[in-house]
């Protein structure tokens, strides 16, 4: 890759150029996200939007970065090969690949997207690009420092490099992250956004709750996932349900809004909001999917393992109750 980079017809007909947020990277990244996941729809991935066109009003290049991450990394070679059938390979090598679309033979396309396939927990570039979303005078600081760079070295990306190393080490000495840490994540600059809110449905019929079997670690836990940026939380729901449960439900109640960090016995690093909803249920089918295995209602009493990083007892007991005082129930918050 870096000796692509250095070639200076390549430089001149793919050129560094900063361009305002377009709200359309978005719906972009959804549709290709749903591309890519019926390409490996047999195979239990995450995928997120990463990069400066996941970050809010700040200017980018007109390139979508995606990454997408093992949740079994036997199956990162047979990711890679299913992929490159649809995407150009640029390269493969240290247990990371990075593929392309939208490269023409006299310039960019319409749309363009990075690839970025990493093993399980190698991503380090969704942790910094939820400091940007966390901290948007950093984001802003650095996007001055893009634009002022921009200006001179418009088809050198070597010196563009330069303004992420720079970048790297004002947010490691403000924030005490580790150097290392930041520059990986900048050098990239790339990984989904993974949306620092956290939805769980609470869907109860005749006293039994329904529980999904996560693949992740073959334990239980209420559906849900990460609030996509383009849903609100309802849509979100009521998606989540259908997606691992295969459930049509009606979200009527917010049970609690948590702070994850106080709930849970491992940290999500910068913080992040779970809301439980409480949800008429309807009718489910559990269909096969990337994330879950089987989906069961358990009553409180015969509760199977629970995967704790998801759900807790605590947690589904604070359902019941909702369940079972509706009328009065006051939402919980942290």
């Amino acid at each position: 890759m870096e000796n692509i980079l250095r070639d200076e017809c390549f430089r001149k007909k793919f050129p560094i150029i900063l361009v305002s947020h377009n709200y359309k990277w978005i719906q972009w990244y959804n549709e290709e996200e749903e591309k890519l996941s019926k390409l490996l729809k047999d195979i239990p991935v995450h995928i997120y939007h990463i990069g400066s066109s996941a970050i809010p009003n700040l200017k980018s290049k007109n390139i979508i970065d995606i990454l997408i991450e093992t949740i079994d990394d036997r199956n990162f070679g047979n990711i890679v090969k299913i992929l490159s059938k649809e995407w150009e390979l640029r390269w493969n090598e240290d247990d990371r690949a990075f593929l392309v679309k939208g490269y023409g033979e006299k310039g960019f396309l319409d749309k363009v997207f990075h690839l970025h396939i990493r093993k399980k927990d190698d991503i380090t570039e969704v942790e910094f690009k939820n400091i940007l979303l966390e901290y948007p005078e950093v984001a802003k600081k650095y996007e001055t420092l893009k634009l002022k760079l921009e200006k001179e070295y418009k088809f050198d990306r070597e010196r563009s490099k330069r303004i992420r190393e720079i970048s790297c080490e004002m947010l490691s000495y403000k924030y005490n992250i580790s150097p290392e840490k930041v520059k990986i994540n900048f050098a990239g600059e790339i990984g989904y956004q993974t949306p620092k809110v956290e939805n769980r449905a609470a869907i109860i019929r005749d006293n039994e709750i329904l529980l999904v079997k996560e693949k992740i670690d073959g334990k239980w836990a209420l559906p849900g996932g990460y609030q996509d940026v383009n849903r609100s939380v309802r849509e979100n729901i009521i998606k989540e349900a259908s997606e691992e449960a295969g459930a049509v439900v009606n979200p009527n109640k917010i049970i609690a809004v948590f702070d994850y960090n106080r709930h849970h016995n491992v940290n999500f690093p910068y913080g992040m909001v779970k809301i439980f909803v409480l949800c008429e249920y309807i009718d489910h089918y559990f269909k096969d999917n990337t994330e879950t295995l089987d989906a069961k209602f358990f009553s409180l009493d015969n509760l199977p393992e629970l995967s704790s990083n998801r759900t807790t007892i605590d947690q589904i007991k604070m359902c019941f109750d909702c369940y079972n005082n509706i009328e009065d129930w006051e939402t919980i918050f942290d």
